[in-house]
């Protein structure tokens, strides 16, 4: 037992001072380590696209700064990290160097939720977390529309948040909307496009059929869609879905057709 006991202390004390040691080896070898090469990994870079491996690429280029071939400690990984956190595209950007010797940087895409095109300058998009991006004319997800009366400046406003600014109160508005009707298997498959004026009254156009209906303010929606959707469940299929122009639904407690 007590041969044992001196076994396992022996054992401990190489395993603890191999501990200790590795890391001082990892500094020594790193230290005069030369990078081997550039790993990108863009998350859902097969469903967005909204920046490449090229992009990445062209922009750690635009540094001027040599990442192949040079010492690991000679490179500048906070400088790079600040060129690629530049595509407002990636909520999330990160470079470093990993066991591998390589430069490796991760980047995770916004998703969008909504494409917002206003009367005067706009077309761009909405993310999960109400960030602005600029709309890509390559590529156009499947989103709902919001087609809103308002001045904008998407330069301006790219990669900031609709909720720090009271030009954007509408947006907010209309955002909120959108991401109940996608949160609702009924409502995303019913609502197409969506537009709001100045005073932020919404009109949505659904899919099935051929009317719009006035939702007005956005307040109190969720009561007001619950009224549509039993209206379009009971009455619709009796009437007939081309039946009427407009179905209002803006007065509390009340849908009201016109008819074509």
């Amino acid at each position: 037992e007590d041969q044992m006991n001196l076994l396992m202390k022996i054992l401990t004390i190489i395993v603890g001072a191999a501990m200790l040691l590795t890391p001082l080896f990892i500094r020594t070898m790193t230290a005069d380590a030369v990078c081997e090469g550039v790993v990108i990994t863009i998350s859902d870079s097969s469903k967005h696209r909204f920046v490449t491996d090229e992009d990445i690429m062209n922009a750690l280029r635009a540094t001027g700064i040599r990442v192949t071939g040079q010492k690991i400690s000679d490179i500048p990984l906070t400088k790079l990290e600040e060129k690629i956190k530049a595509f407002t595209e990636l909520k999330v950007a990160e470079v470093y160097i990993s066991e591998d010797r390589k430069l490796h940087v991760y980047g995770d895409q916004r998703e969008p939720v909504m494409r917002v095109v206003a009367s005067y300058g706009g077309d761009f998009f909405i993310d999960r977390e109400g960030v602005i991006m600029r709309r890509h004319n390559l590529y156009t997800p499947n989103l709902h529309v919001l087609e809103i009366d308002m001045v904008f400046n998407t330069e301006q406003m790219n990669g900031t948040s609709i909720y720090d600014s009271e030009k954007t109160e509408n947006l907010v508005k209309a955002f909120e909307l959108v991401n109940y009707i996608r949160s609702d298997s009924f409502w995303d498959e019913m609502i197409d496009q969506l537009s709001m004026t100045r005073d932020g009254r919404v009109t949505l156009i659904p899919r099935v059929g051929n009317h719009t209906v006035r939702l007005g303010k956005v307040e109190n929606y969720e009561e007001k869609l619950h009224n549509l959707e039993v209206f379009y469940r009971q009455a619709m299929p009796v009437a007939g879905w081309d039946r009427y122009r407009v179905v209002n639904i803006e007065y509390m407690g009340q849908v009201v057709c016109q008819r074509r």
